[in-house]
């Protein structure tokens, strides 16, 4: 089946797993892949080598949260909820997990005298309210939600490292990971080349690494993602094309928010949802490249680089990474992906 997500797995070996950031936000590694599908490994602080003058640089300045919290249960049992999204500022929805099934209109203890109230259950998503601003539990109780193959405790460096130098507008549980790379020395030098810097937002949600359920891809339900964009971003990408520059995103939240505003056909200033599902046949509309990090095998990014370049030239890359012991996933090395 050609829709298979078997079709796009890969072998890992474990080391090759980043627990911990680099040293350096731009020491991590770097792939080139130009138009002709050459290869160079690099370091990430020698992007500004890559692009040109009027070139624009797309990035998405969501911030992290400490979107994972601990919570006791009238029992005493521990619920550990993961923030999804907002309601209002006293209520959101969050994935649990607990060793227990949740009951409505029970409790969920932050101390001995505050608590979270269940409003609502659906599968392994609760609906949780407080009598007060909801953001501010988060913030003073909640960790940073580190994904869980990272496999060990939360550091004083992760609440730096999880968390792009240019975040502004918190509201993920995910960084944009390909913007960890980044620093003002960076986009400093790309700026004094002439290089374009520009920012969008997409709230980054467990629907961006929501596991696929089913064989076929094609059946998946991705979801949506809260997504803000600017008309002047707009004017300034159709700007670029009509110089015959080009225009890159950074990150896969990036290119999904402007290709879901491309294919919509929306125009002007954009505040709601982005529930664009990019697999293999989709025909991009504003990317010519794209900086990314190395994907999970049968995700949904992975997916979403494939259509860029295809699955076998994909997978081939990947393999190159191995064999140069890149380092993978969310605090792992980047590729540079020229189109």
């Amino acid at each position: 089946m050609k829709t298979s997500i078997k079709l796009y797995d890969y072998n890992l070996p474990e080391n090759l797993i980043a627990r911990h950031p680099t040293k350096n936000r731009d020491e991590s590694k770097l792939m080139i892949i130009d138009e002709s599908n050459s290869i160079e490994h690099k370091v990430f602080k020698d992007l500004p080598d890559y692009l040109q003058k009027g070139d624009l640089l797309i990035l998405n300045d969501t911030k992290v949260i400490p979107g994972r919290l601990f919570l006791k249960k009238d029992t005493g049992g521990v619920v550990e909820l993961l923030f999804h999204k907002s309601l209002n500022s006293k209520t959101a929805v969050c994935i649990y997990s607990s060793s227990r099934k949740l009951t409505m209109n029970s409790k969920l203890h932050i101390n001995d005298e505050d608590f979270l109230t269940i409003d609502n259950i659906e599968k392994n998503y609760v609906t949780i309210s407080y009598n007060k601003n909801l953001m501010d539990v988060f913030i003073k109780k909640g960790e940073v939600p580190l994904p869980k193959y990272i496999k060990r405790k939360v550091t004083e460096d992760d609440i730096k490292r999880y968390q792009t130098t240019y975040a502004q507008y918190q509201g993920s549980v995910a960084a944009p990971t390909a913007g960890l790379h980044f620093t003002k020395k960076i986009i400093d030098q790309l700026r004094l080349k002439g290089v374009l810097i520009e920012y969008l937002t997409l709230h980054v949600t467990y629907n961006t690494f929501k596991p696929l359920n089913n064989d076929d891809y094609s059946v998946h339900e991705i979801g949506s993602e809260y997504c803000c964009i600017k008309d002047s971003l707009m004017k300034t990408i159709m700007q670029v094309k009509s110089n015959n520059r080009k225009v890159i995103a950074v990150g896969t939240t990036t290119t999904r928010a402007l290709e879901n505003y491309a294919t919509k056909g929306l125009i002007g200033n954009y505040e709601g949802e982005a529930d664009l599902y990019i697999t293999p046949g989709y025909i991009f509309k504003i990317i010519d490249g794209l900086i990314t990090n190395f994907h999970l095998p049968q995700s949904t990014l992975l997916l979403l680089v494939a259509s860029l370049i295809g699955r076998e030239r994909l997978l081939g890359l990947y393999e190159q990474a191995i064999e140069n012991n890149y380092r993978f996933y969310s605090y792992g090395d980047s590729m540079f992906i020229k189109i």
